[in-house]
């Protein structure tokens, strides 16, 4: 191994390093949602595939820590909080949830087809699997508090399906550019489900279910530029957000992605992103998901949030071949969350691409 490869592999194992080691303990972030799956088309590269791009991508996320704005508070005292409100003399029973883990998986397909030499085709489609474990302080008439462990109905199924257009609206050669700016309009459509209800007969959490029920239209504005071997990107999604057929209608997202490549070997890619997220405040037009007296989880006030991350990321590709394998790891670094929210403690995306 060459000393300029041993260098930059050592550099990027100190930034991997240093990322992972500051403060984990605070880190938050909300919800990724559909950007990570646009973000990670773009970088593997399947969509500048001659004849046809295919990736399949598993999203692992775990969500621990609760944020009231950018301080943090444990389960109990979000618990404790809340019973003090109650009235000193019961006149009804009370109870409270507040989640202290979920475990959100996502399996995606992405398929990208070049239908000109300037557009190209991508769709993608995801299976999604949550889990959420609850912790529930209640109170009966009687004045007696006690305290329990509630686990939530595991809810999995296809999530809501996107299709984009993306035009390449200039690049300065047809392979291996060393500038390309690509525009893209698409939409999310409302294929998975989102009136799943627990034994109780009420509807699940709106963050535990697969689907939205809304027509999300989606603006992409992504930006490469090439300095042979490295290779920095810029992209810009935005997800305008509509009323759901349940009448619940989530806020509109804006993610902005710096992306940076190094090729420090024949077959290996070394990365690192910047990636910044805002979502605005839900709105439940019908009262279905809404019950901010009984759990955190369905109170539109702890909606919508900002955040900043970074992504250390490696791409190796298969000699010989098409394929390619991506790995990313997300730490947050920075977050605002309105109102009282479970967060992002960590996310790991795994992906295998082919250009053919």
């Amino acid at each position: 191994m060459s000393y300029r490869i041993r260098e930059r592999l050592a550099l990027f194992v100190v930034l991997f390093a240093v990322i992972l080691g500051s403060n984990l303990k605070a880190y938050a972030l909300g919800e990724c949602g559909l950007s990570c799956c646009v973000a990670g088309a773009f970088a593997s590269g399947s969509t500048l595939a001659p004849n046809f791009g295919l990736t399949l991508q598993y999203e692992t996320t775990e969500m621990r820590t609760i944020r009231q704005g950018t301080g943090r508070i444990t389960p109990d005292r979000v618990l404790d909080n809340k019973a003090s409100e109650w009235p000193a003399a019961p006149a009804e029973a009370k109870e409270f949830t507040v989640p202290t883990e979920m475990r959100m998986e996502k399996w995606s397909i992405l398929a990208a087809y070049p239908a000109t030499e300037r557009i190209q085709l991508l769709g993608i489609v995801p299976f999604i699997r949550n889990e959420m474990d609850m912790r529930m302080i209640m109170r009966s008439t009687t004045g007696l508090t006690s305290r329990m462990a509630h686990d939530m109905d595991t809810i999995s199924g296809l999530g809501d399906i996107t299709l984009m257009a993306l035009y390449t609206a200039y690049t300065d050669a047809p392979i291996r550019p060393e500038q390309r700016l690509t525009l893209g309009l698409g939409v999310k459509t409302p294929t998975g489900k989102n009136n799943e209800k627990t034994s109780s007969g009420d509807y699940a959490h709106v963050m535990m279910q697969a689907g939205t029920g809304s027509w999300d239209p989606l603006f992409v504005l992504n930006y490469m530029r090439a300095f042979y071997p490295i290779v920095f990107q810029t992209s810009l999604i935005y997800q305008y957000a509509t009323e759901g057929d349940e009448g619940y209608e989530f806020g509109d997202q804006i993610t902005l992605d710096l992306i940076m490549r190094d090729q420090v070997a024949n077959y290996i890619n070394l990365g690192l992103e910047v990636n910044g997220l805002y979502a605005g405040k839900d709105e439940d037009h019908d009262g279905k998901y809404s019950s901010p007296e009984t759990s955190i989880l369905d109170n539109l006030a702890n909606t919508g949030i900002t955040a900043i991350y970074f992504s250390p990321t490696i791409q190796v590709k298969i000699p010989q071949t098409p394929v390619s394998m991506d790995i990313k790891y997300q730490v947050p670094v920075y977050q605002d969350a309105n109102g009282v929210q479970q967060v992002v403690d960590s996310r790991w995306l795994l992906a295998i691409s082919a250009a053919f």
